[in-house]
């Protein structure tokens, strides 16, 4: 496996290492901000889209990021350190549903740097797993996947009041699960800020999918974002309308959201980017 190549990296330093292992196949330290500088949780997401954008192929069965990776281990390696920097995982309840057989830990998506990753959180003082959040303004989700019916993986549904209603009946049942509800809709940084004031989450991995992203974009709730790009063409169709990076939002050219590169690194022909929010002031674009 081919470790990344740094191009630059001009993210603002910040205390915390990575171990050296991870460091050598990062390409370099990569630190979070666990300060709680906006009374909630730090939110960064992590997603890899096609050469033309697209984060699904919306396929039975072939919906996942790993498709459109093309199952790019230095990708997994990627997706594991940034969660052995998570005190708790976010995905929308499409993800959580493509991916109801696997937990959100480091070690599920790179088993090989399971010793790594626990050391990594150790170090930091995090809990041996983050927090799986399954966000769902419905309610309408199958509890039977991995992430909540683990009695060693801590889970939050984040609900409605609709939504929890849904699922009383069956939320009781499940081993370490927590059922939260919201007005609705259930809103990022309301999520956010709860996350840090009842559970002490000082960051948090938003892993999709696109519309929950688009959600948290509109909400002005992302701070980073980190994209693997894939070097495939996926395309789309009139019938196959597949998502891109951030959907069920259509900003203006007043309103879209700008970001600041942060750095850029190379694995063979992928390319990793990391890109902070808000960008620099217009003038100096």
């Amino acid at each position: 496996m081919e470790s990344l190549t740094t191009f630059f990296d001009e993210a603002p330093p910040l205390p915390g290492e990575l171990h050296a292992s991870l460091q050598a196949l990062y390409g370099g330290n990569l630190a979070l901000p666990r300060d709680g500088r906006h009374a909630r949780a730090y939110c960064y997401a992590n997603f890899v889209t096609s050469l033309d954008g697209i984060v699904s192929f919306e396929l039975p069965k072939r919906e996942t990021g790993s498709e459109v990776s093309g199952g790019s281990q230095i990708d997994h390696v990627v997706m594991g350190i940034l969660r052995s920097l998570a005190d708790a995982v976010i995905w929308g309840s499409k993800t959580y549903r493509a991916a109801r057989r696997f937990v959100p830990t480091p070690a599920a998506i790179w088993p090989a740097g399971a010793a790594d990753f626990a050391a990594q959180r150790a170090s930091h003082g995090l809990a041996p797993t983050p927090i799986a959040v399954i966000v769902s303004q419905s309610g309408d989700l199958p509890l039977t996947g991995a992430a909540l019916c683990n009695a060693d993986q801590p889970a939050i549904i984040a609900t409605t009041s609709a939504g929890a209603a849904r699922i009383a009946a069956f939320a009781a049942d499940l081993p370490n699960t927590a059922v939260w509800t919201f007005d609705a809709p259930v809103t990022p940084s309301a999520l956010l800020a709860r996350l840090w004031a009842e559970r002490g989450v000082a960051t948090a991995l938003h892993e999709g999918g696109a519309r929950l992203l688009g959600s948290f974009l509109a909400d002005r709730a992302l701070d980073e974002l980190f994209v693997t790009r894939a070097p495939q063409v996926i395309g789309r169709s009139a019938d196959q309308p597949r998502p891109g990076l951030a959907e069920g939002v259509a900003f203006t050219p007043e309103t879209a959201p700008w970001a600041r590169i942060l750095s850029l690194k190379r694995s063979g022909s992928y390319l990793f980017a990391r890109y902070g929010f808000p960008a620099l002031p217009t003038d100096e674009r």
